[in-house]
C-alpha cells in the first residue's frame, strides 16, 4: 500500500487463527492438545493436486518461497507435531484467558489486522468443550481485543442499509385472487366455481 501511496488500514486484512481458551495454560493442554493433535496429524490428508491447484497461489507468493499449508510437502512440516510446536509454530492460540489475549493482539499487531476469524472448533473436540473455549473467548478475550485498531475506520464490515433503503415487501390484497399472471378474480368468485 506504500508503494500505492495509501495508508494500510489493518481492517483490509483478515487472518484466520486456531483459538482455545481454558482456565490455565496447563488446562489448555489437558483440554485441547489431543484435540489439536488429532485435527493436524491425522485430518489434514489432502491430495496435492488440490492442494496447490493452479491460482490457488500467485506467482509473487511462489517467488517468495510462502508453502501451502496443506498437502503432502506441509505434512511433512506438520509430522509428529506435539502441544508445544502447534504453540511455538503459531498452529494453535491456546492456554489462559490472559495468555490468548496477549498472544493474539501480538499477532493481529505484528500482521497489521484488523479482521480476526477464529477457529474455535476442530476436529474431534467435543461439544462442551467448544462451548466453554466460546464462552471464555467472548467474555474473557474478545472484550480487551476491541480497542486494538480505534483509530482506524472500518470499511469493510458489512453494516445494515439505512431503513429507508431496506427492501419492503408488497401489499397483498386478499380479496383478489391473480392465476397463472392471467386475470383476476375475487375470492367470491373462486368458492363460487367450487361449487
Amino acid at each position: 500500500m506504500t508503494k500505492k501511496n495509501k495508508p494500510l488500514n489493518p481492517y483490509s486484512l483478515g487472518f484466520a487463527q486456531v483459538v482455545a481458551v481454558a482456565e490455565t495454560d496447563q488446562q489448555a493442554e489437558r483440554d485441547y492438545a489431543p484435540h489439536m493433535d488429532y485435527f493436524y496429524n491425522r485430518c489434514l490428508h489432502v491430495y496435492d493436486g488440490f492442494a496447490d491447484a493452479p491460482g490457488y497461489r500467485t506467482l509473487s507468493t511462489i517467488k517468495a518461497g510462502l508453502l501451502g499449508q496443506v498437502g503432502a510437502r506441509a505434512a511433512l512440516r506438520r509430522e509428529g507435531l506435539k502441544w508445544k510446536n502447534f504453540l511455538d509454530d503459531g498452529y494453535v492460540i491456546a492456554g489462559s484467558p490472559a495468555t490468548v489475549r496477549d498472544r493474539l493482539r501480538e499477532a493481529m499487531m505484528s500482521l497489521n489486522c484488523g479482521h480476526l476469524m477464529i477457529l474455535i472448533q476442530l476436529g474431534s473436540m467435543p461439544p462442551e468443550l467448544v462451548r466453554k473455549s466460546t464462552e471464555l473467548f467472548a467474555r474473557e478475550v474478545m472484550p480487551h481485543l476491541r480497542d486494538l485498531w480505534s483509530e482506524w475506520e472500518d470499511k469493510w464490515s458489512p453494516r445494515g442499509l439505512a431503513e429507508n433503503e431496506r427492501a419492503m415487501p408488497a401489499p397483498v390484497d386478499f380479496d383478489r385472487i391473480e392465476s397463472n399472471g392471467t386475470g383476476t378474480s375475487t375470492i367470491s368468485d373462486v368458492a363460487r366455481s367450487v361449487k
